[in-house]
C-alpha cells in the first residue's frame, strides 16, 4: 500500500497552490499522519509516506473513517481548497468489509463533490466499495494490494 501511495504521489505536482496530499490510516479509529497543508513538496510527502507503518487491526470502521476525513481533512483549516473550486479526491485503500455503515458518510462526501476511488482486496465487499466510490465504476478490486498496477 505504501508503495502504491508513493507511486501516486510521484505523478502529482505537489505544492501550496498545486496538488495537496493527506494520509489517514484507519481500523477501529482513524488517524491523520499529515494534513493537506502539512507538506509543500513531493519529496516531503514521499519521505513521510516512506515512514508509514501499517496499522492493521479490527474492526474496520470505514464509515467512521470517511466521516473523519470529511470533518477533519477536507476542511479549510487542514488545507482543503474546495470552497475555491479545487477538486477534492479521496483514494480509499480498503482491506475488508466495514463493521459500521458507510451509506451516510459516503453520500456526504459525494454531496460536497469529493471524487472517491475505492480500492479493495478480495476480502473487501465489492458492493460496499461501489457505494463508497463517487461512481460504481470508480471501485477497483485486486487480489492483494501488491497486485496494484504501477501508475505509469
Amino acid at each position: 500500500m505504501r508503495d502504491f501511495v508513493e507511486r501516486v504521489v510521484e505523478k502529482l505536482n505537489v505544492g501550496e497552490n498545486k496538488d495537496r496530499v493527506s494520509v489517514v490510516q484507519y481500523s477501529r479509529d482513524a488517524e491523520v499522519h499529515f494534513y493537506l497543508n502539512t507538506y509543500n513538496t513531493r519529496e516531503d510527502v514521499k519521505d513521510s509516506v516512506r515512514g508509514l507503518r501499517h496499522r492493521g487491526g479490527r474492526p474496520l470502521n470505514t464509515g467512521a473513517a470517511l466521516q473523519y476525513v470529511r470533518d477533519n481533512v477536507f476542511t479549510n483549516s487542514s488545507g482543503s481548497r474546495r470552497l475555491q473550486g479545487v477538486p477534492q479526491m479521496l483514494i480509499l485503500l480498503n482491506g475488508g468489509r466495514s463493521f459500521d455503515n458507510v451509506d451516510t458518510p459516503a453520500a456526504a462526501l459525494k454531496q460536497q463533490g469529493t471524487i472517491v476511488i475505492g480500492i479493495g482486496t478480495r476480502s473487501s465487499d465489492s458492493r460496499e466499495l461501489q457505494k463508497i466510490s463517487y461512481d460504481p465504476s470508480f471501485a477497483l478490486l485486486v487480489s492483494e494490494f501488491t497486485d496494484l498496477p504501477g501508475c505509469e
